[in-house]
C-alpha cells in the first residue's frame, strides 16, 4: 500500500522557493494573476513530487510575505517534513524566523535546510550565511538538520537534494488511515458543469468516492462527486494526500475557508479549548490576561481571549509551557492534538503555540486546582483520560467518549474493558455506578426512617431528588441494577428497601391502632375519618400520612368522600351477600335485605364492590363478577 506525505516548503519572501519548487517537481505553483505579476506566493501552491505505487508525495510551496502569514499557517499545518529555504546571498531574514517559530510550534519534527542562489555568491559569503544560519537553528528541530547547497535556475545541487528528500521519506511513519476522514478545507470554487469544489490536505483517515460527507461547523450533509489529485481523476483518497473534492448537497457561497469535511460526529465543534501553550521567547509585547488573540488552527483563522488560570500576564522571554484556555468568536472543529497557533491581532505579532488539550471545554475556576486538572488531562493516558472524562461528565455513549477523550479504535479497545455499559449505549465508571446505587439506598433508609407508614418513594422522587448528581438514565439503570440484586423492591411507581414494609411510628402506634380497632368496630356503618381521628388526637402532620398508610397497604378502602371502611367490614359484608344471593344477580333492594344497610351507606359500598372488581352494574342489576367468592378478593 503507498504511503502518501507532504513536503512545506518556507522560508523569507523572494529567496527562490517557488523556483527551487518547480525545479524539484517541474510545476510552477505560482497559479494566480497576481501571484505572477508580483512574482509573490499569495495561496499556497502544490506539485506532485513523487507519484508511483509505493509513495505519494507532494510539495506545498507556502507565501513567504508576512502579510500572508495566514495562509502559510494553512499551508504547513498538514506537512510531514519541511524544506527551509535561505538566500545565499541575504542569509537569515526576518521571515525566516517566524516560519522556523511556526513550524517549531505546529509539530514539525523533521526538516532540511536549503540555501539558494548559490551561484550568486562567493564562496566566503556563503560560509558567513552557513555560520548565521547554524547559530540560528540552535534549540530548534533543525539544529542538527543537513544544509544542502542549490542553484535553482542552473539546477546545480537540486538532484543530490531530490535523492536526500526520497531517501529521508521512506524513513517517516506512515499516516493513520484508520482514524475518522478529517480535510480542512483550504480553498473553495466552482467548476462549470461540476458545481462546489474544495480542496485541503487530508489530515485523517480515508475517502471513498460517492460517501456522504458533513461541513463543520457549517452542520451541511454533502455528498462526494468526484475525487481528484494532481488533476487526475481518482477514486480514492486517504491521509497525508492533497486533493480536491467535488461535492453536491451545498452552494458555493455557504462553503468557506477555515471549515472542516468530515465522515462523521467524532471531531468536536467547539468554542472553548483547554490547551498547552508555548509563549515565543522574543515576543515584544507582555501576553497579558484576557488579551484578545487571533487563533490559527487547520486552515481556520478566529479571533478569541486567552484565558490563565496561575497568572495574570505572561512576561517577556519566558518561555515556558502554560496551561490555560482560549475563549473563541467562533465555533472550531479539533481534537486532542492538534496544533495552533496564536497571534497578537494589534499591533501583529506571533506570540506563540501549541496543541490542544480538550477540544470541548468548560469554564474553569482561577487556581492550581484547574492547573492540576488540566495538567491530568494533559500528561494522563488514554484510561486517565476516559476516567477524568467520565468522572465529569458521568455516562456518555462510545462515539463522545472517542470524541471528547480524542482516543482511537485500539484505545478503546483497551479502555472499555474497565467501564461499566449501561442501557441505551451509554458507558459509566463502575465505582460512579455503584455510587449512585449507594446514594439511591441512603436515600431510602432516610425515607424509611421519615416516614415509616408508606409502603416506598415514589420512583419519580428518587430521579428528582438525585438528578442534580447523576444523569436520569444512569439513575433508572441502578435502580433495575437494585431490584435484580433483591436489594430493592418496586412495586409498580414505588421503590422500597428489600426487608421494609409499612409500619406505624412507635412514639404514636397505640393511638394509631386505637383508630384502626374503633373503625373496625364501626363496621359498614361507619361515621367522618376527620371527626374519627380527631377524637384519637392524632397530629397534623400524621393525619394524611396514616390515612394512606390504611389505603396503600389494603388495611381499608376508600368508601365514598371522608369515610374510610376497614377491609374486614368489605370482606364480611361481600361474604354475607354472596350467599345471600347464591351468587346470582341481584338488585339494590336484595342487597339491601341482606346487609340490613341505609341507602346513605349501602350505595357507595356497592360502587366499592364494582371498584374492587367483585362486582360489575349492569341496568338495575348488579353480576358477581366471574362468579368467585370472597376468598379469592
Amino acid at each position: 500500500m503507498s504511503q502518501y506525505f507532504t513536503i512545506g516548503m518556507a522560508g523569507h519572501i523572494d529567496h527562490g522557493k517557488t523556483t527551487l519548487t518547480k525545479a524539484l517537481t517541474g510545476v510552477d505553483t505560482d497559479r494566480l494573476k497576481e501571484e505572477k505579476e508580483r512574482n509573490i506566493s499569495i495561496e499556497p501552491g502544490f506539485a506532485p513530487f513523487i507519484n508511483n505505487e509505493h509513495m505519494e508525495v507532494s510539495i506545498i510551496d507556502v507565501p513567504g510575505h508576512e502579510r500572508f502569514i495566514r495562509q502559510m499557517i494553512a499551508g504547513v499545518a498538514g506537512i510531514d517534513m519541511v524544506i527551509l529555504v535561505i538566500a545565499a546571498d541575504e542569509g537569515v531574514m526576518p521571515q525566516t524566523k517566524e516560519h522556523l517559530d511556526i513550524l517549531s510550534l505546529l509539530g514539525i519534527e523533521d526538516g532540511f535546510i536549503v540555501m539558494t542562489k548559490i551561484d550568486r555568491t562567493d564562496e566566503e559569503l556563503r560560509d558567513i550565511v552557513i555560520d548565521d544560519t547554524k547559530e540560528t537553528m540552535k534549540g530548534t528541530f533543525l539544529e542538527d538538520a543537513p544544509i544542502y547547497m542549490v542553484d535553482s535556475l542552473s539546477n546545480k545541487g537540486v538532484s543530490e537534494l531530490r535523492e536526500a528528500l526520497i531517501n529521508t521519506l521512506h524513513q517517516l511513519i506512515k499516516k493513520d488511515q484508520k482514524s475518522s476522514f478529517r480535510l480542512p478545507i483550504d480553498q473553495v470554487f466552482t467548476v462549470k458543469g461540476q458545481g462546489v469544489v474544495v480542496r485541503g490536505t487530508v489530515y485523517d483517515g480515508a475517502l471513498k468516492q460517492g460517501e456522504s460527507l458533513k461541513i463543520l461547523p457549517l452542520d451541511k450533509e454533502v455528498r462526494v462527486r468526484q475525487i481528484q489529485r494532481h488533476h487526475e481523476q481518482k477514486t480514492f483518497v486517504s491521509a497525508g494526500q492533497r486533493t480536491a473534492i467535488n461535492i453536491s448537497g451545498v452552494s458555493h457561497n455557504s462553503v468557506s475557508r477555515g471549515e472542516v469535511l468530515v465522515a462523521d460526529d467524532f471531531y468536536s465543534v467547539s468554542n472553548r479549548i483547554d490547551v498547552a501553550f508555548y509563549p515565543l521567547k522574543d515576543v515584544k509585547y507582555k501576553i497579558k490576561q484576557r488579551q484578545p488573540i487571533k487563533l490559527f488552527i487547520g486552515t481556520s483563522e478566529v479571533m478569541g481571549k486567552l484565558i490563565f488560570y496561575d497568572r495574570n500576564e505572561v512576561k517577556v522571554n519566558d518561555g515556558q509551557e502554560i496551561l490555560c484556555q482560549i475563549q473563541l468568536e467562533e465555533e472550531v472543529v479539533v481534537t486532542r492534538g492538534d496544533r495552533y497557533i496564536l497571534r497578537k491581532p494589534t499591533p501583529i505579532e506571533t506570540m506563540g503555540g501549541g496543541w490542544v488539550i480538550e477540544p470541548e471545554a468548560n469554564k474553569h475556576r482561577f487556581g492550581q486546582a484547574t492547573i492540576d486538572e488540566l495538567m491530568l488531562k494533559k500528561e494522563g493516558s488514554s484510561t486517565d483520560r476516559v476516567e477524568s472524562l467520565l468522572k465529569e461528565k458521568l455516562a456518555l455513549t462510545r462515539e463522545d467518549i472517542l470524541k471528547q477523550a480524542s482516543i482511537s479504535e485500539e484505545e478503546w479497545n483497551e479502555v472499555s474493558a474497565d467501564l461499566l455499559k449501561i442501557e441505551n449505549g451509554f458507558f459509566v465508571l463502575p465505582s460512579t455506578f455503584n455510587q449512585t446505587k449507594e446514594d439511591i439506598i441512603e436515600l431510602l433508609e432516610g425515607f424509611h426512617l421519615r416516614l415509616p407508614m408508606r409502603i416506598g418513594i415514589n420512583k419519580a422522587e428518587i430521579i428528582s431528588e438525585l438528578k442534580h448528581r447523576y444523569p436520569v438514565i444512569m439513575l433508572e439503570d441502578a435502580i433495575k441494577s437494585l431490584h435484580k440484586a433483591d436489594e430493592v423492591k418496586v412495586m409498580d411507581q414505588y421503590i422500597s428497601l428489600v426487608d421494609e414494609t409499612p409500619s406505624l411510628p412507635p412514639q404514636y402506634k397505640v393511638r394509631l391502632e386505637n383508630v384502626v380497632k374503633e373503625l373496625r368496630e364501626q363496621g359498614l356503618e361507619v361515621g367522618y375519618w376527620n371527626e374519627l381521628i380527631k377524637q384519637h388526637h392524632i397530629p397534623q402532620d400524621l393525619q394524611s400520612e396514616f390515612y394512606n398508610y390504611l389505603i396503600e397497604t389494603n388495611r381499608a378502602y376508600i368508601l365514598d368522600d371522608g369515610r374510610l371502611i376497614t377491609k374486614y367490614a368489605v370482606d364480611e359484608a361481600c361474604s354475607k351477600l354472596e350467599a345471600h344471593t347464591n351468587l346470582e344477580d341481584f338488585t339494590l333492594q336484595i342487597a339491601r335485605d341482606a346487609l340490613q344497610l341505609t341507602r346513605k351507606n349501602l350505595v357507595p359500598l356497592l360502587e366499592l364492590f364494582d371498584r374492587l372488581g367483585y362486582t360489575k352494574r349492569v341496568d338495575n342489576k348488579r353480576k358477581w363478577d366471574g362468579g368467585t367468592g370472597t376468598a379469592s378478593h
